[in-house]
């Protein structure tokens, strides 16, 4: 029982080692709604973004998204899918996923997803989770994500 236990914390240790590196990315964009308003107000949008990004390993570029929300008569988000291409200083293309629910457009927190990338890290790059929150004022939204990779992939990708 005890080297069983041994091994879970071991386990437990290594895997946080193996992703305790961060990578921060702020944005804003300026956005675009095209929406739909039910009798129920019930919202159904289109939205696209076009703005720019900074991220803590010294890379900068311009992102564009798009995708749909829908909101109930409330106002809440109960489906986001939006995707985001981000291009940076070297012309490398990633492509983030956006997913939350329940609560207002105005204000967030999700998870996004890398699901795409012309990087040369693109095979350790595609499927890495990112906690994000946003914020928005009238046709701005302020953005900031916070991204766990492993410290075999931070070095590559500050090398």
């Amino acid at each position: 029982m005890y080297f069983k236990k041994l091994i879970l914390i071991f386990s437990l240790l290594l895997c946080y080692n193996l992703y305790s590196s961060e990578i921060i990315i702020q944005s804003n964009s300026r956005v675009i709604y095209d929406d739909f308003t039910f009798t129920n107000n019930f919202k159904y949008i289109i939205i696209r973004q076009e703005g720019q990004w900074t991220d803590s390993i010294g890379n900068y570029g311009s992102n564009e998204c798009k995708g749909l929300i829908k909101k109930d008569e409330k106002e809440v988000v109960y489906f986001l899918d939006v995707v985001c291409e981000l291009t940076d200083q070297n012309n490398v293309i990633t492509r983030r996923k956006f997913e939350r629910t329940g609560s207002q457009i105005e204000r967030g927190v999700g998870v996004s997803t890398i699901i795409d990338s012309t990087s040369k890290y693109r095979e350790e790059l595609i499927g890495t989770k990112c906690t994000y929150a946003v914020n928005r004022t009238k046709d701005m939204v302020f953005g900031k994500s916070v991204c766990k990779v492993s410290d075999k992939l931070y070095k590559k990708l500050t090398q």
